[in-house]
């Protein structure tokens, strides 16, 4: 701080000497500003207390030193900051990092160094007075603090100094203290990577009562909910700044944890690794061991239901479906059918079930059984009836193709307008063709998709033959055959 009774003509010529010698300015009409942060500062305790707008509300977010004018020479009272300088010129040829004009000569900024932009020349003895006045009325912090101010509180910040035995909600900060064997050193609490004597404070990682460490599989679970993350040398709430940082999960067959992701849906321990990186400080890590594990009730079968099929049918499962909590039980399901006129139930596989051929008209009587992955004696059954009845399964397929045609050498497409109908069901997909061009004594086979790319290069009549099987009785296939003859010129 200059002396404060210099006049307002020494305050302009000091506006010019820190356009000159502070770098990084940054200068603002502060009347139009509210921002979201208001600093108030305790000068009797020595503590500045950030409060951040939130929900409309102000709330303390932050606790920090700080060493206000000695004899009580900072002004009280609120203002409103008028620019920053990332290194500015202090009295008595020192100079501080992270400064902040809040009114007149007064400024946040580190405490003092002996010369500019050498960071390992900050007087030690001044360091370790933070908590207690010492200034000549500027508002001296940590780096760590006044690097936070700078960076979080634009121009126009609302500043409010006051005197209070009560150091403010969030309490007085512990102060970290340095030795003073050396006259100068780094700030300890300077995050700049080549600080050798970084000695800040860990954040504090803290696993409330309140979570679950044994989740319900299926359940949705929030791995950040109930872990809290504190800063102990601001009292500021790190939460969200927390991150997962590693999940790893046991492995029975390792016998050991490996890289995995987390999720309800599968059974085991998992170690998570919690991690809060702080930029004005240090960063911080928790392992905590969360569970997944079955509910162990019975599976539950879904989707049996009476239902009637047609002769010749297949799939005995249908649409049935088996599930419990921890994993799908319907490969695993038993299904016990007794055909018409048989006094037994036989039983077969889940892939048995699915190739069943209901080879017979009457009423089956079928028995889904699936018991519990963990727990073999829990166990689920569901019986139901299946009507086979017979239908129109022995009725040709229905096959359209177009009319004969005349088109140009060059054409595309020997599949244009073919469609096949079967039991009221789309069946082109089954329609076969083959094709005997000019010239040719024998037809030759292409896919669908080789007969719609199929061009008609060369002059004279092709034949084009499509034929369908009934799915039910192979042997009852339908043939059509096209003729389509190839000009070389339109005629």
């Amino acid at each position: 701080m200059m002396k404060r009774e210099k006049t307002l003509s020494i305050l302009l010529i000091l506006t010019l000497v820190f356009s000159i010698v502070f770098s990084s300015v940054s200068v603002s009409n502060a009347a139009t500003y509210t921002g979201k942060y208001w600093l108030k500062v305790n000068e009797q305790r020595n503590v500045v207390t950030a409060y951040k707008k939130i929900d409309g509300k102000w709330k303390p977010v932050r606790a920090m030193l700080c060493s206000t004018g000695l004899g009580g020479t900072t002004p009280k009272g609120t203002f409103y900051t008028q620019g920053k300088w990332r290194w500015g010129a202090l009295m008595n040829d020192v100079y501080g990092q992270y400064c902040t004009h809040i009114t007149e000569d007064i400024l946040f900024h580190s405490v003092y160094y002996k010369d500019c932009y050498k960071k390992n020349t900050q007087v030690t003895s001044q360091f370790n007075l933070l908590g207690s006045a010492a200034s000549h009325g500027c508002i001296r912090l940590s780096v760590m603090d006044a690097k936070w101010i700078y960076n979080n509180c634009k121009v126009g910040t609302k500043v409010t100094v006051y005197r209070s035995a009560t150091s403010g909600p969030l309490g007085k900060p512990k102060p970290i203290k340095v030795s003073q064997s050396r006259y100068a050193y780094w700030d300890p609490t300077d995050p700049d990577p080549a600080n050798p004597y970084f000695k800040i404070r860990k954040p504090v990682i803290t696993v409330s009562s309140k979570k679950k460490l044994n989740v319900q599989y299926g359940s949705k679970y929030d791995l950040k909910s109930y872990v809290n993350a504190k800063d102990p040398n601001t009292f500021m709430n790190l939460k969200s700044r927390i991150k997962v940082s590693k999940v790893q999960k046991y492995s029975s067959t390792k016998k050991k944890y490996v890289k995995a992701s987390f999720t309800t849906k599968s059974l085991g321990t998992y170690k998570v690794t919690y991690t809060v990186n702080d930029p004005y400080s240090k960063s911080a890590s928790k392992i905590v061991k969360i569970k997944v594990v079955d509910n162990l009730k019975a599976p539950v079968i879904s989707g049996a239901k009476n239902r009637t099929v047609t002769w010749g049918d297949k799939n005995a499962l249908g649409k049935v479906t088996a599930k419990q909590a921890s994993a799908s039980r319907t490969s695993a399901i038993k299904t016990h059918i007794k055909a018409p006129g048989s006094s037994e139930y036989r039983v077969y596989s889940n892939a048995s079930a699915k190739k069943y051929v209901f080879s017979k008209t009457g009423t089956y009587h079928v028995k889904y059984v699936v018991k519990n992955k963990y727990s073999p004696y829990k166990a689920a059954t569901k019986t139901i009836k299946i009507t086979v009845k017979q239908g129109v399964v022995n009725k040709k397929p229905v096959l359209t193709i177009p009319a004969d045609r005349t088109v140009l050498i060059g054409a595309v497409n020997a599949f244009e307008g073919v469609s096949a109908v079967h039991n009221g069901k789309d069946v082109t997909s089954r329609v076969k063709v083959s094709i005997l061009a000019p010239g040719e004594t024998e037809y030759t086979s292409y896919t669908q998709s080789e007969a719609k790319a199929y061009t008609f290069n060369q002059t004279g009549e092709y034949k084009i033959q499509y034929s369908i099987k009934n799915q039910y009785t192979p042997y009852q296939t339908v043939t059509k055959v096209l003729s389509v003859n190839v000009n070389a010129n339109e005629t």
